[in-house]
């Protein structure tokens, strides 16, 4: 082969020349990469402003103008026995016209029962375009306390005055005995009531008054009432009880059914209390009679019975 051709041969064959790196030049690794961080705009108080106001604008315009066109037409009521519906309607206060969707559940409710005392729960709910929707739940009153007059007064388990009574009807409910109330009034909370003393007048004549050490406080007595109710309701077992005694907190007692007397000490523990007592109840003979002891001091968890005549 020529020389010529052999000096070709290998020019062929040799790579391309590669292209020179700038002296200063070299690989960048990932560990030297640089974050480039945009600086942020700076807070325009003006313009934050200004969408605030048209945010605000238009809830307002929405809220004003569906008060416009919702108007209330109507209201219905469920539940009611003890009241009609326009009773109903007319404690609530709502007024035909009313703006549907600037009624307050919670005013309306409060309203009702305060106006209406045997309603317990309310409910109201709005359906557009023009509807008022109340159910109400009734009270079944099963309480009845004296006042230091001498009146009776039905009242619920939390001791929300219900209506007023008399001696004779008041034996046809749980009869709350040791405690009066005073100042009562319908639709609200009974207020406990100190026992009036009287001065001895011939004493305070003949010599100095010895004064007698307070007992219970009258709303402790209050209370452990409403205790023992709550627990009643728990239990299911309201309709039976005739009397509940709270003259002593410490020995408070039941009048059970015309058929027992039955002790519960203080008011620990009291829904387990009914609730053993009512057991027990259930485990005893249909005609039988007596004492019961569900106070847990003298047999723990564990209720005793003694008859009448022991």
């Amino acid at each position: 082969m020529k020389t010529k051709d052999r000096n070709r041969m290998r020019t062929v064959g040799r790579p391309a020349a590669r292209q020179r790196r700038p002296a200063n030049s070299r690989p960048q690794k990932e560990s030297e990469v640089q974050i480039q961080y945009t600086p942020a705009k700076p807070f325009n108080r003006n313009r934050f402003l200004l969408h605030l106001a048209t945010v605000v604008a238009v809830v307002l315009a929405l809220v004003f103008g569906m008060s416009v066109f919702f108007k209330t037409g109507q209201v219905v009521v469920s539940g009611a026995e003890k009241y009609t519906p326009w009773e109903v309607k007319e404690a609530a206060g709502i007024q035909d016209g009313d703006a549907l969707l600037t009624l307050s559940e919670a005013k309306i409710t409060a309203r009702i029962r305060q106006k209406l005392p045997y309603v317990g729960d309310v409910r109201v709910r709005i359906k557009l375009p023009n509807t008022v929707k109340i159910e109400i739940k009734e009270l079944e009153v099963f309480y009845a306390v004296e006042d230091q007059a001498a009146g009776w007064w039905l009242m619920d388990a939390t001791g929300r005055i219900i209506d007023g009574s008399n001696a004779a009807a008041a034996k046809d409910y749980t009869r709350i005995l040791g405690v009066q109330i005073k100042t009562p009034e319908v639709g609200n909370q009974a207020i406990a009531a100190e026992p009036q003393t009287e001065q001895d007048e011939t004493q305070a004549e003949t010599g100095p008054v010895i004064p007698t050490l307070p007992g219970t406080p009258a709303a402790d007595k209050l209370s452990a009432a409403i205790t023992i109710l709550a627990a009643l309701e728990k239990n299911g077992v309201m309709g039976m009880v005739e009397t509940v005694d709270v003259t002593e907190t410490g020995e408070l007692m039941l009048g059970y059914d015309n058929r027992y007397q039955v002790r519960l000490g203080d008011t620990s523990r009291m829904e387990y209390k009914i609730a053993a007592m009512k057991t027990a109840i259930q485990k005893m003979g249909q005609y039988q009679s007596g004492y019961l002891d569900a106070s847990f001091t003298i047999w723990p968890n564990d209720v005793g019975y003694k008859h009448f005549d022991e």
